[in-house]
């Protein structure tokens, strides 16, 4: 017997993601603004989390609370790195991603016999360990007052412009690695573990590995979106590993539709405009929209808004196989004896 997955057509995906570079390289061309550099890099910044986080929890079903912890890791490690060696931010930020890659391997190593809600409760106390001896090791880490860090250009006048470039490339680079993954024998991996691990590994498939993969690949992402905000921001601060910006991250990702290429995208976006657009009435009117939209996706839209639009707005997405809105199909279950 065959684990079978159907694949379905990614034509669309793929448009659509070409049309969405293109209004990103639009944007980046034409903005000028200051405040809306800075929302720029922000927004891909946040996507970047969102969509790694997205690859772990959507695709291949292992739910973490750690992402934003591994961040915090990267922005720390970046700044180690560059302060110690005086070597550029471009390369430590890489060099981070490689560090918190090796704590997605162990955090993958130490949780292998948990699923589902344990699963996420593991991960969470590791992201709390983490956050409370950066704010506990105030000689290594700064503590509360943080650990400054060299900035990712020596062009200070135009250093949030060259940063938004590098946010855009970034998550071009993701994307694409991303596509390449799902659209190999990996992928299909990875989602029959998600879908059925006991039959996947009844039919030889080394679930230990695609699982550990996962985490270690998610976290270099994570840390290297961590090591370059903190670069950005010349500054990292334990908050940044707060569960406050983690549940952000997955609300993100739930809003735009979960278990999708294109929902982590549209989620961002969502929440960076409503950010903007509340930022003059404080962070609590903030706070509640966002709450209120997270509670409204899970009640009424739980394909979030890519669901929407393929319900009501025609084929965007196609219904069926790892670039669908929909779940691919379940591997198949063993014939009854």
């Amino acid at each position: 017997m065959e684990l079978q997955v159907s694949l379905g057509s990614k034509r669309i995906n793929a448009y659509v993601l070409l049309a969405l570079l293109a209004l990103g390289l639009l944007f980046v061309v034409t903005v000028k603004d200051p405040v809306f550099i800075d929302y720029g890099v922000s927004f891909f910044y946040f996507l970047l989390l969102a969509a790694s986080w997205n690859l772990l929890a959507g695709y291949a079903g292992q739910l973490s609370f750690a992402q934003m912890a591994l961040a915090l890791a990267g922005g720390y490690a970046t700044a180690g790195i560059s302060n110690s060696t005086g070597i550029s931010p471009l390369i430590s930020m890489v060099l981070a991603g490689f560090v918190t890659a090796g704590f997605g391997l162990v955090m993958g190593i130490v949780t292998l016999r948990f699923r589902e809600i344990y699963l996420g409760l593991a991960t969470y106390a590791f992201g709390g360990m983490f956050a409370s001896w950066a704010l506990a090791a105030g000689d290594i880490t700064g503590g509360s007052r943080g650990m400054e860090v060299l900035p990712l250009f020596a062009d200070g006048e135009n250093l949030a412009l060259y940063a938004l470039w590098l946010a855009l490339g970034l998550n071009v680079a993701f994307f694409a690695a991303q596509w390449a993954l799902l659209a190999s024998r990996w992928g299909f991996l990875a989602m029959a573990v998600r879908d059925r691990e006991a039959v996947a590994q009844g039919l030889g498939v080394r679930t230990t590995f695609v699982k550990v993969t996962l985490f270690a690949f998610t976290a270099f992402w994570a840390g290297l979106a961590g090591g370059f905000y903190a670069s950005y921001v010349s500054l990292v601060t334990p908050a940044m590993g707060s569960f406050t910006n983690m549940g952000l991250v997955m609300a993100m990702t739930v809003v735009g539709g979960m278990g999708t290429m294109l929902g982590p995208i549209f989620g961002t976006f969502i929440f960076r405009v409503i950010d903007y657009w509340t930022s003059g009435y404080g962070g609590e009117y903030t706070s509640l929209i966002f709450a209120a939209l997270m509670l409204g996706a899970m009640l009424f839209a739980r394909d979030g808004v890519i669901g929407l639009i393929s319900r009501y707005g025609g084929r965007l997405m196609p219904k069926r196989g790892r670039w669908a809105l929909d779940r691919p199909a379940e591997a198949p279950k063993p014939p009854v004896a």
